[in-house]
């Protein structure tokens, strides 16, 4: 007699999505419910894990009972793949063997397949912080779950930073948002649930480029959202401006230069390893003991400036802020801050292009110049508080 094959052993994520379903059916059987209910929650698991769905086939032949083989028949008549239609027949024989019996007729006219469409999920997220931070949520009414929330605070450059899946009433949950996130600099902005969840994948693809684990419970969000897709390549805020509404327009580029003056960016600034370097340099050219006519010094420092844009801002970090900008864009146009979200696009879509030697983006060189001065000012205030104590004469 020929070998049976054996199957490869299933993936751990699999298993445990399998050992889940086949407790929630158990626990169904336990209080009346009909398995073909499970299954229809489950149903798209099942089509898109074929490794699941024949574990779970196959397991289901030894939980003997009429409403197990009536499941497996109703998703026999409506299954395409041959395998799959192999894998539910040798559970219905074992069934069968058991002395279980049923009705050959399907007793349920809506597919087995077929869920309840599930809710559309909420999304919100916040402004972005000077290092590149901000909130992300997502919410979903869950049959039998009450509403899921998704809470993640996620950055552009170390991926996700925290993350909780909470339950809530829709009370409790509107209160977490006006009292907890919402707030005058980072208020809560609502924006479309597909796209927050594209923007914690995006985080969630980082943090595994950074070699980092992922957070607890990351992965059974992304299948309970797997229904959810955002289709569009661009940012959000492409959909409310278009980029050739303030491409090109010197008066709004030049505009982005005051956004510095308004929450959040009046906030952000460059960290000292990025910038320290050429404040010091700076001070040394104020210092130096060659004498240089005012012009001269002007010049030299003009120099510097220029030279630390330039080494502050490659390709990649140019780029990096580019996105920032236009995530902002969206925060600020949502807040009715329609001029200043017009000017922080023209900054975001300015750095497309390598800077400009003569006139470079407005905003960048802002936060350049706000950056090395707030190091400046308070390299002065440490010498001179130093110079206090050196003049304090103890006893």
């Amino acid at each position: 007699m020929g070998k049976t094959k054996k199957e490869p052993p299933l993936d751990p994520a699999v298993k445990d999505r399998l050992d889940q379903i086949l407790g929630e059916i158990t626990t169904a059987q336990g209080l009346g419910i009909p398995p073909h209910e499970i299954l229809k929650k489950t149903s798209f698991d099942l089509k898109e894990n074929p490794s699941l769905v024949i574990s779970l086939i196959d397991a289901l032949a030894g939980m003997p009972s009429s409403h197990i083989a009536q499941s497996l028949l109703e998703m026999m008549r409506e299954a395409r793949d041959k395998k799959v239609i192999k894998v539910i027949k040798r559970s219905l024989y074992r069934l069968r063997q058991k002395g279980i019996k049923w009705d050959e007729k399907t007793t349920d006219k809506k597919p087995a397949f077929t869920p309840p469409k599930p809710a559309e999920p909420e999304g919100y997220l916040s402004a972005i912080d000077s290092s590149g931070s901000r909130i992300l949520i997502l919410a979903r009414s869950v049959p039998m779950r009450g509403l899921v929330v998704v809470f993640s605070i996620v950055s552009d450059r170390e991926g996700i930073q925290q993350f909780t899946v909470s339950r809530f009433n829709k009370k409790d949950f509107r209160e977490f948002l006006k009292g907890f996130i919402s707030s005058a600099e980072f208020p809560a902005i609502e924006a479309p649930g597909a796209y927050c969840l594209h923007l914690l994948k995006e985080t969630g693809a980082l943090s595994q480029s950074l070699s980092k684990v992922l957070p607890q419970g990351y992965r059974e969000v992304e299948r309970e959202f797997s229904d959810v897709t955002w289709d569009e390549p661009a940012p959000l805020i492409y959909q409310l401006i278009r980029e050739d509404e303030v491409k090109d327009l010197p008066h709004r580029l030049k505009d982005s230069a005051r956004l510095h003056e308004i929450m959040p960016f009046s906030t952000w600034r460059l960290e000292e390893q990025e910038v320290g370097k050429y404040a010091s340099q700076i001070t040394e050219a104020g210092q130096s003991r060659i004498v240089l006519r005012p012009d001269q010094k002007e010049t030299r420092i003009d120099t510097i400036y220029r030279e630390a844009l330039g080494e502050v801002f490659p390709e990649e970090k140019r780029l990096l802020w580019k996105r920032r900008l236009e995530e902002m864009a969206y925060v600020l146009l949502k807040t009715g801050k329609d001029d200043e979200a017009r000017a922080t696009l023209s900054a975001a879509v300015d750095l497309k292009n390598p800077f400009s030697p003569i006139e470079p983006n407005p905003f960048i060189w802002g936060l350049l110049l706000k950056s090395i001065q707030i190091l400046l000012e308070t390299d002065k205030e440490k010498k001179e508080e130093e110079k206090k104590t050196s003049l304090i004469i103890t006893p």
